[in-house]
């Protein structure tokens, strides 16, 4: 699902392409196709009248963690968003910390270890501040807005039309858009329960919700097989393309 509201671009938003990255053969029994998700721009939101009235007075907001440096790598990346007119990407505000409540409903064992695990590696290559603050019954997947923390769950088709066929997980945020700038404020992580690949190992439903973590804060899908943003992943890990492109969404100014 693709959305083309106020300006905002449909992915693949930008795209480097470098030597092939090397791809890891036979980590996985089969290969899984994963979605993505980006919901719709709010154009204006009441949420936004406390950050104009921070910046007529002069307060600067700082960094929650120090910006990661900037990669040269030889992989390949896209955005899912960019910036009406411009190449830079739509991403989170690095100065607010990213809350994240899980629905556990249908979800396979160590559910929470998946999560924790992503937070980690998402978080490390962006410098963004992920937490999981707690549970929740909330099953809302369809729009987040200001001030919903991020919802990670796991659903069938029936639930979410998303998850049809192939598709083994979505992951997208929803943009706020204000005086020609837009970012990420809220989104979602729905793994599809019906997938067999869950009594395959830990190891696969890692590299889903990896990729759907990568998804999340803003990231497409590549043609690159050496990256773990691939649509149909054969790596348990973000490649350099990935991280290239995570260290760049990392770096987008506060505000």
């Amino acid at each position: 699902m693709s959305w083309d509201h106020e300006g905002i671009p449909r992915p693949p938003a930008r795209r480097r392409r470098r030597r092939r990255g090397s791809a890891l053969a036979g980590v996985f029994n089969t290969l899984v196709v994963a979605g993505v998700v980006t919901a719709g721009v709010v154009a204006w939101h009441p949420a936004y009248e406390l950050a104009d009235l921070t910046g007529l007075i002069g307060v600067e907001q700082e960094r929650l963690t120090p910006a990661p440096a900037r990669l040269a790598g030889e992989g390949s990346f896209t955005f899912g968003m960019t910036q009406p007119g411009s190449s830079d990407p739509v991403g989170y505000d690095p100065c607010q910390e990213i809350e994240i409540v899980i629905n556990p409903v249908g979800a396979p064992q160590r559910y929470a270890e998946l999560v924790d695990t992503a937070v980690a590696r998402t978080s490390a290559a962006t410098g963004l501040t992920l937490r999981v603050v707690g549970e929740t019954d909330d099953r809302n997947f369809t729009r987040r807005g200001p001030g919903d923390p991020v919802l990670v769950a796991w659903a069938n088709e029936d639930e979410a039309p998303e998850l049809t066929g192939d598709i083994a997980g979505i992951g997208g945020s929803t943009a706020l858009q204000r005086m020609g700038h837009a970012k990420y404020v809220s989104g979602i992580v729905v793994i599809d329960l019906d997938v067999p690949f869950w009594n395959r190992g830990h190891a696969s439903a890692q590299v889903i919700m990896d990729h759907e973590f990568g998804h999340l804060v803003g990231l497409g899908h590549v043609a690159d097989r050496g990256e773990l943003m691939n649509a149909t992943p054969t790596r348990d890990s973000y490649g350099p393309g990935d991280l290239e492109g995570l260290a760049e969404l990392g770096n987008i100014t506060c505000g």
